[in-house]
């Protein structure tokens, strides 16, 4: 799973953003070592900063999942973390993950791997700054505090895209008449049990 939010806005935002996308999972698909996912994000930022003269950065979260071992391989490059459902504790936790770099800023930046197991049912979401930063007309901000609230008060055992239709709505309730300020991707991944 791979979520990013590129920085700028407009065509050359979208572009590369389209770009980032097509480097990234290149190198993704045609790694040679088996979970060597830094070197992955590694090499999809040193390609992005060749001829980057307008400085665009984009912070990415890319995790593979192993569904024959709940193995979730993870890199983040600058992004939030990303919020993880455990199951057996009907709990939730932001992921603890490195502060690494965002892609596109600097050539040459290592980026750390790290890895958690889940088990059957356990969740993880991700999602863009648009969510926790969205305004509403006090220019008070949803907050990750809030989401992560809002999600332990949540029954999360039910169908994803309901999930991630309560979390929107919610955002959308605490943003009521304000123009929204920013883009909003969500994404949730839940773990059936080993295959």
């Amino acid at each position: 799973m791979t979520v990013a939010d590129v920085s700028g806005k407009g065509i050359p935002a979208a572009l590369f953003m389209m770009i980032s996308k097509t480097i990234l999972k290149n190198f993704a698909t045609f790694t040679t070592t088996p979970d060597d996912f830094s070197a992955v994000v590694a090499c999809a930022n040193d390609q992005l900063c060749q001829n980057n003269e307008e400085m665009m950065f984009v912070t990415v979260f890319f995790g593979v999942l192993e569904i024959s071992t709940g193995k979730f391989v993870f890199v983040n490059g600058g992004h939030n973390p990303p919020v993880i459902y455990h199951k057996k504790e009907n709990s939730c936790e932001f992921l603890s993950v490195k502060k690494n770099f965002v892609l596109g800023g600097m050539d040459g930046v290592p980026f750390v791997q790290q890895e958690i197991y889940f088990e059957e049912g356990d969740l993880i979401f991700a999602y863009t700054d648009g969510v926790n930063e969205a305004m509403n007309i006090d220019h008070e901000e949803y907050t990750s505090e809030k989401l992560l609230n809002f999600m332990n008060s949540t029954d999360l055992n039910g169908d994803l895209k309901n999930i991630l239709k309560k979390i929107r709505a919610d955002v959308a309730e605490h943003v009521g008449a304000a123009e929204q300020s920013d883009d909003i991707t969500m994404m949730a991944l839940r773990f059936n049990g080993k295959k």
